[in-house]
């Protein structure tokens, strides 16, 4: 399992630049770039809802499941992230369009 470092911190799942999900899912079936990737479990906070704590009552996740539809991209192995370390970027956004797999690699 990959360790996520996630700069998205008005995801409604980032807490100290981790996940509080057990695994994320990256789309991007055609991607041949970064920017045509997407974190398609993103969800924006509410206007109002930002706390120190995690939104979503769980623990961040240091390692998780990263399912992964980008199939161009070299750490993709049967769909799932193989790569050690992966990168989500895209802070601001209000659109899981908006955010991007930073670790994408083409083949």
């Amino acid at each position: 399992m990959p360790i996520l470092n996630c700069s998205v911190q008005n995801c409604y799942y980032n807490k100290e630049k981790k996940c509080c999900l057990d695994g994320i899912r990256v789309e991007g079936s055609t991607a041949d770039t970064v920017n045509s990737t997407a974190c398609g479990s993103f969800k924006e906070q509410g206007e109002g809802s930002y706390t120190s704590d995690c939104h979503c009552g769980m623990s961040p996740e240091t390692k998780l499941q990263v399912q992964c539809e980008a199939v161009k991209c070299t750490f993709n192995g049967d769909k799932k992230c193989c790569a050690d370390r992966i990168g989500i970027e895209g802070n601001g956004a209000k659109h899981y369009t908006e955010t991007a797999c930073g670790t994408f690699k083409p083949e």
